[in-house]
């Protein structure tokens, strides 16, 4: 078997069903797909039971919570040389797999993550590098989506998803499994490269700022965070982060977007409490490069990235004390 082809699903049906579609109509074969089914009723059975005959399906169910515990409890399945996970609501362009198994034919390498677009504007759905590269620790939020990652099965072995991250986790940090999952991989000797001109088809979640997608930013900042922090990325990694937020709650003021600026300022909110909260040192590393910075000349933008980081911790201070 070439592919395993994991994909965890909750209170899906027409999504689901299309990515089986999709899947059903691929031009290379060799794969098999296992549906790890958290529903708590057997909604997915006669979705599912069609596809039985064409596709090699295993319809896994499960009362456990959490896309990361979906995709581990599918890797103890698995039976593929390669393993990939993507979403359920996911669609694969006819050719996916055969380009994806005519590269790892052609090149030296451990794993490829690939990019995923909206299907109805072609557009990336997440802000990814835009060229060919090496995937490595200090660009790994920059190059990975759970989605996208294709890895051989013998290099990934014993490596399973921290539950604690990903949609649907107990923890509620909501985000960044993916990244995590691939960092421990590149800590075990894994070579991966990241390709945008490989890619899937996945709605854009955040086309729309609203109130719903507030409470999604705000859920995946505590996983960026909780993912920084368990990874011992340095200060200067967690500022720029912080910057990229700080740019985008700009870009709402300039377009007069009070829902998009709640958007960027829920993510960054949960993002540096979870990270201030267990790093002390951080807070009076980035009050000393504050007054630092007030002696440069055009330090206006660092400046307001420092003010940023102290002005949440003391937002966190205060609502712990009401």
């Amino acid at each position: 078997m070439r592919f395993s082809i994991i994909i965890p699903t909750l209170n899906r049906t027409t999504d689901l069903y299309n990515m089986l579609e999709s899947l059903k109509n691929q031009t290379f074969t060799d794969f098999e797909v296992i549906i790890v089914d958290q529903n708590k009723t057997d909604i997915l059975d006669s979705l599912i039971k069609p596809f039985e005959s064409i596709l090699d399906i295993k319809h896994v169910k499960t009362i456990a919570k959490g896309a990361s515990n979906a995709r581990n409890i599918g890797l103890s399945k698995s039976k593929g040389e390669i393993y990939t996970f993507p979403d359920d609501d996911c669609e694969y362009p006819n050719n996916f797999l055969e380009y994806i198994n005519t590269y790892f034919i052609e090149n030296v390498i451990d794993g490829i993550v690939v990019n995923t677009r909206d299907k109805n504007d072609g557009k990336p759905i997440a802000n990814l590098s835009t060229s060919d590269v090496e995937i490595k620790r200090k660009n790994i939020l920059k190059t990975v989506i759970e989605a996208g990652i294709f890895i051989k099965s013998s290099i990934a072995k014993g490596i399973v998803f921290d539950e604690n991250l990903g949609v649907g986790a107990t923890s509620g940090y909501c985000s960044d499994e993916g990244p995590d999952y691939v960092l421990r991989l590149l800590e075990k000797g894994a070579k991966l490269k990241f390709y945008p001109s490989f890619y899937m088809y996945h709605p854009n979640p955040i086309k729309i700022y609203n109130e719903k997608t507030s409470k999604r930013a705000y859920n995946y900042g505590k996983g960026r965070g909780y993912f920084l922090k368990k990874n011992n990325f340095g200060f200067f990694n967690i500022i720029y982060f912080l910057g990229l937020y700080l740019a985008g709650m700009l870009k709402s003021i300039l377009f007069f977007d009070k829902n998009m600026f709640m958007y960027f300022f829920a993510d960054l909110k949960e993002d540096m409490r979870d990270i201030l909260n267990q790093n002390k040192k951080l807070l009076g590393l980035n009050f000393l490069l504050f007054v630092v910075g007030l002696s440069i000349p055009f330090s206006y933008a660092f400046n307001s990235i420092c003010l940023g980081v102290l002005f949440l911790y003391s937002f966190n201070w205060f609502q712990k004390k009401l």
